[in-house]
């Protein structure tokens, strides 16, 4: 006798009570109901809530509505209907794991949505702020939540971009020494000369002495003196000197201008100068260069007085 093969819809062992396409008996065929090897599901059957089964082959468990914790919102919406502070209505408390209103699309570790939670973002406010932002610095805000990651000192001398006028290069900040003639501001104050430490007004490259304010290339040279004033490679020389005394030199006579007058030590002196007519044209003291644009040009009388001694020196001076 041949087997029957089920739902085929043939009758091979010639039997037409074996059952070919209904074998649960419950007049439903395999096209109808979802399990034909139990009588009690089928597309009649009435479905009990709750259990995990399908009895009405409607593609689901059946669901009892209750209201088990109370909230106003029942197991068919309420996520969890054991506790009143889960609902649908209920406010999100973030960085707690718990979906408090029912709702995964509502963030709990990750409030401005930047990949990152709580526990790696540093400013869950800020989608600006996080391990993979770029720091920008200056600003102060750590963006890439490393405080290792310098913001406001680049160079890291010790010093804050306010105060630091180089914050690429630590060996300028404002406690650096100042090296002259280089063109850097190293101590980032510009009041602290670099090219011109005389103050003449003449960078190294022009000034001949730039420890010196009175040694430049605007200097007057002053004969004689074994210094270059001007800063044109020689001492000023006049053979126009008068010596009085073997101690005082006089310089240059005649003159136009400037008439120097030198001594080989220190001494207070008054000078006077006395035309023909023997009337007082200038006094001076203690000068070593006296400016005679003011005299009318002539013969005139220098009268050299030492206040220690009344020492009285006179030679004549031709004012040209």
């Amino acid at each position: 006798m041949a087997s029957e093969l089920p739902y085929n819809g043939i009758d091979e062992d010639c039997d037409p009570l074996t059952l070919d396409d209904d074998l649960d008996q419950d007049g439903f065929v395999l096209a109808e109901d979802c399990n034909d090897v139990d009588s009690d599901i089928n597309p009649n059957a009435t479905d009990i809530p709750d259990n995990g089964i399908d009895e009405d082959c409607d593609g689901q468990d059946a669901t009892l509505i209750v209201d088990a914790d109370g909230d106003g919102f029942d197991n068919t919406i309420d996520c969890d209907d054991n506790n009143a502070g889960i609902n649908p209505n209920a406010s999100e408390i973030p960085y707690n794991g718990i979906d408090e209103d029912c709702n995964p699309a509502t963030f709990d570790d990750d409030l401005d949505q930047d990949g990152f939670g709580l526990a790696e973002d540093c400013d869950d406010q800020n989608a600006a702020i996080n391990p993979s932002a770029l720091e920008t610095p200056y600003n102060g805000i750590d963006e890439d939540c490393n405080p290792n990651t310098l913001d406001d000192d680049l160079d890291q001398d010790g010093f804050l971009i306010a105060d630091d006028c180089n914050d690429n290069n630590s060996d300028i900040n404002p406690s650096a020494p100042e090296t002259p003639y280089n063109g850097i501001d190293e101590d980032c104050d510009p009041e602290t000369l670099d090219d011109d430490l005389d103050q003449d007004g003449f960078g190294l490259t022009e000034d001949c002495n730039d420890q010196d304010a009175s040694i430049n290339p605007n200097a007057e040279d002053i004969p004689n003196n074994g210094v270059d004033e001007n800063c044109d490679g020689e001492d000023a020389t006049t053979t126009s000197v008068s010596t009085l005394d073997d101690s005082i030199k006089i310089f240059p006579n005649p003159t136009s201008d400037l008439l120097y007058i030198e001594h080989e030590s220190e001494v207070s002196y008054m000078l006077e100068f006395y035309n023909l007519n023997g009337q007082l044209a200038l006094r001076q003291y203690n000068k070593n260069k006296v400016d005679v644009t003011q005299l009318i040009p002539g013969l005139y009388l220098l009268k050299l007085i030492n206040l220690s001694d009344s020492k009285i020196t006179i030679t004549k001076i031709n004012i040209l």
